[in-house]
């Protein structure tokens, strides 16, 4: 194998993961490769870092190498490393799971930290996932800056029953975020999961990230009023913007 084809074959590899967890026969069927030659450059990923087994035996996903690289896309800045104290005070203040992401070109969000909450009933790690921009909170309030009409433009699948897939109604939604500075989710990107998100803006005035709240449904928001968690994550995002821009 050359080398320009093991780093083909590799960044095939992550392309999979990227999708979410997989185990060696999934991204062997769905790379069309050798379950041998996955796992072979698995183990080279593992080893660099940039993918990582959750246990023995057990599915892969993206490594903290990749996470890394994907938090440095702001010009000189760690994404990753500024936000991350102020998901803490999200976790701390309202309870529940606070993440970051960013957006791809083609309309997938990418999730780059997370916070867990110490809750009996716990959401699962987004790390390193993509996810379809208009089914997340995060997706929307970041789509409702850049106004991109390809995000509209392109397949809007339903993640589950309650998911806005019809392009005039999305729009409806992203101009609603634009307006109120945060979008909540309900049950759309899966069964018994909200979330509300804010936009983190960089330097040219545009939305690069976006800062979450999500928990099980019937726990988040709760007795809680939206009007008194918004602030919160807005404030959140708002002090990520400042410290990105000055």
């Amino acid at each position: 194998m050359s080398g320009v084809q093991s780093v083909e074959r590799a960044f095939a590899i992550l392309q999979c993961l990227a999708g979410g967890e997989a185990g060696v026969s999934e991204i062997a069927d769905q790379v069309d490769l050798p379950k041998s030659t996955v796992a072979r450059l698995l183990a080279t990923l593992v080893d660099v870092g940039a993918a990582e087994q959750r246990s023995a035996g057990g599915s892969y996903a993206l490594g903290e190498l990749v996470i890394d690289l994907a938090a440095g896309a702001v010009p000189s800045r760690n994404l990753v490393g500024i936000a991350h104290p102020h998901l803490l005070e999200l976790v701390e203040t309202l309870d529940e799971t606070a993440g970051l992401s960013v957006l791809d070109t083609d309309g997938q969000v990418l999730y780059l930290d997370q916070v867990e909450a110490d809750n009996p009933v716990a959401i699962r790690d987004w790390t390193g996932q993509r996810l379809p921009f208009h089914c997340v909170a995060s997706g929307l309030v970041m789509a409702s800056r850049t106004r991109d009409p390809a995000l509209l433009a392109q397949p809007l699948p339903a993640l589950t029953d309650r998911t806005v897939t019809e392009p005039a109604l999305v729009e409806q939604r992203l101009e609603e975020a634009r307006l109120q500075g945060v979008a909540w989710t309900v049950d759309e990107l899966a069964d018994d999961i909200s979330a509300v998100a804010a936009p983190v803006m960089g330097p040219g005035g545009a939305a690069v990230a976006a800062i979450h709240v999500h928990g099980p449904s019937y726990r988040f928001p709760g007795e809680r009023r939206r009007g008194d968690i918004e602030p919160l994550v807005r404030g959140a995002a708002e002090r990520v913007s400042a410290l990105l821009t000055h």
